[in-house]
Parts: C-alpha cells; sequence; structure tokens
C-alpha cells in the first residue's frame, strides 16, 4: 500500500509542478472552473429545489401526524381506532382522523388548509349560538386544532397474508368503526343540509378499500358541544374554492356549526 501511495504522489506531484511552471496551462484551468461552476448551477439549483419541495410536500406533511398500518392489531392505528370505539380520551378529547394516499390530489389541495387552521387558529373561532344570541367563540371553547392520519396506500411486508393489503385488513378488522362512522353521518346535520350524499356514506361503510375516498376526514370529539360522543362527523373531501374557505370548513365541522349545524 505504502509503495502504491508513493507512485501516485509521484504522479499527481509531478503534474502539480508542470501545471505551476507551465504558465499558459493556469489560465485555462481557472476558466475550465469558472465555467464547471456556472453549468453546475442549474443541478444546484434544482436538486435545492427538490429537497425544498419533499420538505414542504403535502405527503410530508401528513406523515407527520401518521398512525402506521404496520403491527396489524397492535399497530398505532389500530390503537387510535380502539380508542376512538371506547369513547376515550387517549388520544385527544377532539381530534380529525384523515384517511390519505400519496397519489391523491384532493389531498394535496386540502393540505394548506389543515395548515392554515392548525397555524392560523384564532382566526377560525368564529361564533357560536347561545339560545337566541350570538357570541364568540373563545380559544379554551375552540381548543388545539389536531389532527391524525392513516395512509391507506402503506405498504409492508406481512407474511401470513400476501393477497390483502394493510388497508384492507384493517378495514375487515373495523367493519363496527365504519358502520359506526356511517350511522353518526347518515344522521348529522351536514347529511341532512344536503353536503353529503349517502351514496358515499354507504361507500365507506362497504369497506372496500378501493372504494374508499380520499380525503376522508372524521370528526372525534368527547366536548359537550358535541352533538354525538365520540365520532360525530363525517366529510368526504373537504370543499372550498381557496385554502382559507376549505379551513373554514374544517373549523366548522370542529365545532359543529353552520354546515354542520340546524339550518
Amino acid at each position: 500500500m505504502k509503495v502504491i501511495g508513493q507512485f501516485f504522489a509521484k504522479i499527481f506531484g509531478g503534474l502539480w509542478n508542470w501545471i505551476k511552471e507551465t504558465a499558459w496551462v493556469q489560465p485555462l484551468l481557472i476558466v475550465g472552473m469558472i465555467f464547471a461552476v456556472i453549468f453546475s448551477i442549474p443541478t444546484i439549483s434544482e436538486w435545492v429545489q427538490n429537497v425544498a419541495e419533499s420538505i414542504n410536500s403535502a405527503e410530508t406533511y401528513y406523515r407527520n401526524y401518521q398512525m402506521n398500518l404496520e403491527g396489524e392489531e397492535d399497530s398505532e392505528a389500530q390503537q387510535l381506532i380502539n380508542a376512538m370505539m371506547e369513547e376515550s380520551d387517549e388520544y385527544g378529547e377532539k381530534f380529525m382522523l384523515v384517511f390519505v394516499q400519496v397519489n391523491c390530489q384532493f389531498c394535496k389541495d386540502v393540505q394548506p388548509a389543515f395548515k392554515l387552521l392548525a397555524e392560523d387558529t384564532d382566526r377560525f373561532y368564529g361564533t357560536k349560538r347561545v339560545g337566541g344570541e350570538i357570541t364568540p367563540v373563545t380559544k379554551d371553547e375552540f381548543g388545539t386544532f389536531k389532527i391524525y392520519t392513516i395512509f391507506i396506500d402503506e405498504e409492508y411486508s406481512y407474511t401470513e397474508d400476501e393477497s390483502t393489503t394493510p388497508f384492507e385488513r384493517f378495514l375487515q378488522r373495523n367493519d363496527a368503526f365504519l358502520e359506526r362512522t356511517a350511522e353518526v353521518a347518515r344522521n348529522s346535520w351536514y347529511t341532512i343540509n344536503g353536503y353529503l350524499d349517502e351514496s358515499r356514506i354507504d361507500t365507506l361503510e362497504a369497506g372496500e378499500s378501493n372504494a374508499v375516498p380520499t380525503p376522508t376526514v372524521i370528526m372525534y370529539d368527547l366536548s359537550n358541544n358535541s352533538p354525538e360522543v365520540g365520532i360525530s362527523e363525517l366529510m368526504i373531501s373537504v370543499s372550498g374554492s381557496t385554502s382559507y374557505d376549505r379551513a373554514t370548513l374544517l373549523s366548522n365541522a370542529w365545532m359543529h356549526r353552520v354546515e354542520f349545524a340546524l339550518q
């Protein structure tokens, strides 16, 4: 190894001495280095842009709140569903569970609304009706906006059953959860007021993984303000022409008002 090192040192040392002693080569090297830097700028810029887009992508945002399916009956997702069915506050008194997937344009469209509502919550406190009076909603009444996500296209190796996907097995285990969600949705003001079609509720209740729309938003609420204890609202997609409009709709679901109340 020492002999090889000395060999390369001799070669590169000689090359360096030749460059230093040959005046016309130095300007060419400088120009070459300048052009190399110039031509590499687009590649570097593209790489930086790709990194920034990845960090700020809708998928990355949803991953921050992901409850994994891996683990099957003992998975994070299953433990969350168990708590919801038991009407437990283990994961919070109030939150939204959102079914998403990677290649979902509607999920990408609504993600800024979730972020806006979480980061600028006070813009969406709004009002409430108490008897015949309309009063402002306080910070304590609104609470801290919170979501959990489940990726319906999550994949992992499961040798005990390679014929079904993780989400298919999740749905098969949780038919009671789907039935409960569908029952609440059919009787909700959001449906009665014409904002949610019952055929879409039927599709969710059927539990066919390839038919579950994304994003599907399930509201969980143990507060005194909730019309139902636990699972209280269902939204399939989030309508609105802007992120602010969508965030407003989400805040209305959170507070069970406007579209989610008697009109």
